[in-house]
């Protein structure tokens, strides 16, 4: 049994008893920024479970701890870890995948809505003091919703959309079973192309992996509707940036909504912030204010999991990368 947990995580006081409640363990803290430099090699080879993000050099980690068993990454976004080195030395991954699907759920059908009854492009209005005579608002009463990346966020995203009586399908690299909820169907990534034309909406929440990469690109904006809005709360480097700027100028689609980007902060020179049709958002659709304090409970639940010899519920498919 473990009797020991690392992190280079800040964590608060009570999230430390609770930790060491729950799972009768020491919680030791490590400075983030001097872990690798100032730790001793006893210390590293005591290190079996880890409290870290992605992003916190795990190459550099994995190497040092020869006796590292689980890692728990403080974040849903896995995209930066060295997935082929974890898998060499048969470390397991957790991460918080699913703690911000209701929020993000509620970012997207919050567009979807502002877009549909024109309140981006009324405050507009206001800010330019012009009265648009006899602006019309849509229902979203049987129009067309695409949400590539049926996970926890999308299956969560059909279920509030349905009640705005939507037609949703559902895009999945993996399609793991015959019928999704709230979905009227699911199809594969490969598959999509047969619906940009299709969808009213299309909402990306797929993860970042090396086969996404810039999946959505000039040619796949070229197949959607001019009527089209496209939202993206997932990551930047799933879209090529400069293609969907175009795609907007040249009106091939209706409008977009960005929450993420291939370099972020946005710095105030950058074009982004003038594209006609473009509404952005500083990376702001997951962020949840008691983030640490729900993550916690993932990492005690998984931990707990792990103890007992079972899957973890948070575990990542590591050849899969997410």
């Amino acid at each position: 049994m473990i009797n020991k947990i690392y992190s280079i995580e800040p964590l608060r006081q009570e999230h430390i008893e609770k930790i060491s409640n729950e799972i009768n363990v020491d919680v030791i803290l490590l400075n983030r920024d001097s872990f690798l430099n100032l730790v001793e090699e006893a210390t590293f080879l005591d290190i079996r479970i880890l409290i870290c993000r992605d992003r916190d050099n795990v190459a550099d980690i994995i190497e040092v701890c020869a006796n590292l068993e689980l890692i728990f990454i403080v974040s849903t976004g896995v995209e930066k870890l060295p997935f082929s080195q974890l898998m060499q030395r048969n470390i397991r991954v957790a991460n918080t995948g699913g703690i911000n699907a209701g929020i993000m759920s509620e970012y997207a059908m919050g567009y979807i809505l502002s877009q549909s009854v024109r309140v981006c492009e009324n405050l507009i209005n206001q800010t330019r003091h012009y009265w648009k005579k006899f602006q019309c608002v849509d229902s979203l009463s049987g129009k067309n919703l695409l949400i590539v990346g049926a996970g926890r966020t999308g299956l969560l995203l059909a279920e509030k959309a349905k009640a705005f009586r939507m037609n949703i399908v559902g895009v999945k690299k993996h399609i793991l079973q015959s019928s999704y909820l709230n979905f009227d169907r699911v199809i594969s990534l490969n598959s999509i192309d047969e619906y940009l034309s299709w969808a009213d909406y299309v909402v990306c929440t797929i993860p970042l992996t090396p086969d996404t990469e810039y999946f959505f690109d000039g040619e796949k904006f070229s197949k959607m509707s001019s009527k089209c809005c496209f939202i993206n709360i997932s990551r930047g480097k799933l879209i090529r940036q400069n293609d969907l700027i175009n795609a907007l100028r040249e009106k091939k689609i209706k409008s977009a909504i960005l929450d993420v980007y291939e370099a972020e902060p946005i710095l105030p020179e950058d074009e982004l912030w003038d594209v006609p049709n473009l509404y952005m958002s500083p990376h702001s659709s997951g962020r949840l204010e008691y983030f640490l304090d729900c993550a916690i409970d993932y990492f005690i639940s998984n931990v707990k999991a792990y103890n007992d010899g079972v899957r973890m519920p948070n575990e990542l498919d590591l050849k899969n990368g997410y």
